[in-house]
């Protein structure tokens, strides 16, 4: 049971960088490439900063799963990847087929896969969440200075 629990919390340290990996990439786009993008609030660019945020949250969801069905091979649970890949998929959506079941040894570990998912899903709910106040603060911020600006004398204005 140890080591099905250090497994467990290995799989969980490694896929939690595997999730943050998006948030790096959107903040290098976001501040370095395109420093402009979140202070012109437009809904171009933030539809496509929320768009590219979810793909890649996916893809890091895609990612992880294949993670975890790497180990469920290494394990000897499962002779292909296709089901591995498959039974990981239903364990880290937490979706719970029960159509395969692993052998007594490992089925510690679909519920700390399962545990996983949940959080890393909560984790890129949170993420979108902040990306899309930050951008509804931005344009609510904007349109505040564009009423101030309105609102001053034409001779005031620079």
């Amino acid at each position: 049971m140890i080591l099905l629990l250090a497994l467990g919390l290995g799989m969980y340290v490694l896929t939690l960088a595997v999730q943050m990996a998006p948030v790096a990439v959107l903040i290098h786009i976001a501040t370095k490439r395109h420093p402009g993008s979140l202070l012109r609030p437009s809904y171009r660019a933030n539809l496509i900063l929320l768009q590219l945020l979810a793909a890649l949250l996916l893809l890091a969801h895609l990612v992880n799963i294949g993670l975890w069905a790497v180990l469920l091979c290494l394990c000897g649970e499962f002779a292909g990847f296709e089901a591995a890949y498959y039974h990981s998929a239903v364990n880290y959506s937490s979706l719970g087929y029960g159509d395969i079941v692993m052998s007594t040894r490992w089925r510690l570990l679909g519920p700390l896969e399962a545990i996983d998912g949940i959080v890393m899903f909560g984790i890129s709910t949170a993420l979108i969440f902040a990306l899309l106040m930050r951008l509804i603060e931005r344009r609510i911020k904007a349109k505040g200075q564009e009423t101030d600006w309105m609102s001053q004398p034409s001779g005031d204005r620079k």
